[in-house]
């Protein structure tokens, strides 16, 4: 598979056991029960309002066990599940005790830092997977929104973290992509409204379009290309028109490789085509190259390369696969550099600054991407590496 950071972190569904531990550890949560954080408070001096204070302290120092990785299986979603919801309930625990604290006793020195902790953890639980608290921390967020000494940058971060709660929230509840995909859209589109002269909200919308169906990216980005007239955005709103139209339909695409020679795509016809999109500056180009490089090895094992005339084609290599990189280096260097480190044995388009006939052309600014052209000539597949080798079969089989 190839590795591709697609959307946002919000879409990572899996954390490594490790990092979740230390995450969690962070945490201000209690695992221990509300009678067993009291017991530990009785021997504490002072009036009720100081052992209650002393609680919430306990029960938001004390953090979780950190969700070990058992020794003879790999931790099931399930498991990884159950483990959200008890952090989630937890932290939903830590809220509302908060929320007692300084609901009960308003003129005690740490009723602010309650109310703190209040807005804090309902953060976590909601982050966890909490939707009943949902409709509180939108409540809580809302009244702060209306503090007159807020500047527009404050106003902005507290409806960001929101946003970044609620939809993490969803898809730690293991939803359908699509039920995370519509929520994040709507919160998207409000902050964007929101607060226009930040491109965070424009940001998380264009995520969304590129990993999207074709039908519903272009449809999303004629909306973008309506309401934004940042530069840049506009030119990858069209692009990605241009990219989600062109699926389903003969690519038409000549490029000029790095070893003298033009390829036209409709000389392919008859085999599968994978057109990998990378630069060296991306993070997950390198584990692209070795991968599609692993592809090219297994299904195309002494075929000719892509490029060469048909006459120097064996003929039972027809149904080969063929693999094209198509470079977006500002400096043609690095990708050399890199093509020379990872040793792949297909050809490369270099889309060079002064032109970038390719990539303005349809708009491709998340790298890596991978394609996939049938024996047709039709661009079948956007996506391609959500399921490379799946892919390749399937349109060999046809």
């Amino acid at each position: 598979m190839i590795f591709s950071p697609l959307v946002s972190p919000l879409f990572r569904k899996f954390f490594s056991p490790l990092s979740l531990g230390l995450m969690l550890a962070l945490l201000f949560v209690s695992l221990r029960p509300p009678a067993l954080r009291a017991a530990d408070t009785n021997a504490v001096a002072g009036t009720p309002a100081d052992q209650a204070w002393q609680a919430l302290q306990l029960a938001r120092e004390t953090p979780p066990e950190p969700l070990k990785e058992p020794t003879d299986h790999m931790l099931s979603q399930q498991e990884i599940k159950d483990y959200y919801a008890l952090v989630a309930e937890q932290a939903g625990a830590v809220a509302d005790e908060a929320k007692q604290f300084y609901t009960r006793y308003p003129d005690h020195a740490q009723a602010d830092r309650a109310r703190e902790i209040y807005f804090n953890s309902l953060h976590t639980a909601v982050e966890y997977g909490s939707t009943n608290k949902i409709a509180e921390l939108e409540a809580v967020t809302a009244e702060r929104l209306k503090d007159p000494k807020l500047d527009d940058d404050a106003r902005f971060q507290l409806s960001l973290h929101l946003l970044h709660s609620a939809v993490s929230g969803r898809n730690r509840k293991y939803l359908s992509d699509d039920a995370v995909r519509a929520e994040l859209e709507i919160r998207a589109w409000q902050l964007a409204r929101a607060y226009p002269n930040h491109p965070e909200g424009y940001n998380y919308l264009m995520n969304l379009a590129r990993a999207a169906a074709p039908e519903k990216s272009a449809a999303l980005a004629r909306e973008i290309l309506a309401s934004n007239q940042d530069e840049k955005i506009k030119n990858e709103c069209q692009g990605l028109i241009n990219r989600t139209t062109a699926v389903n339909q003969p690519l038409d695409l000549t490029l000029a490789l790095t070893n003298g020679r033009l390829l036209d795509l409709a000389k392919l016809r008859g085999r599968v085509v994978l057109l990998l999109f990378w630069d060296s500056s991306s993070r997950y180009s390198a584990k692209a190259l070795w991968v599609v490089n692993e592809l090219y090895k297994t299904y195309h094992p002494q075929g000719a390369e892509a490029g060469a005339p048909d006459a120097k084609r064996p003929a039972d290599q027809a149904n080969a696969l063929a693999v094209v990189g198509l470079n977006f280096d500002e400096d043609p260097a690095q990708a050399q550099a890199m093509l020379k480190d990872n040793k792949v044995e297909w050809p490369q388009y270099l889309d060079v600054p002064a032109g970038r006939t390719v990539q303005n052309r349809f708009g491709v600014h998340t790298l890596p991407m991978c394609w996939f052209v049938d024996k047709k000539g039709v661009l079948r597949e956007l996506i391609g590496e959500s399921d490379p080798q799946g892919i390749i079969k399937r349109l060999q089989a046809e």
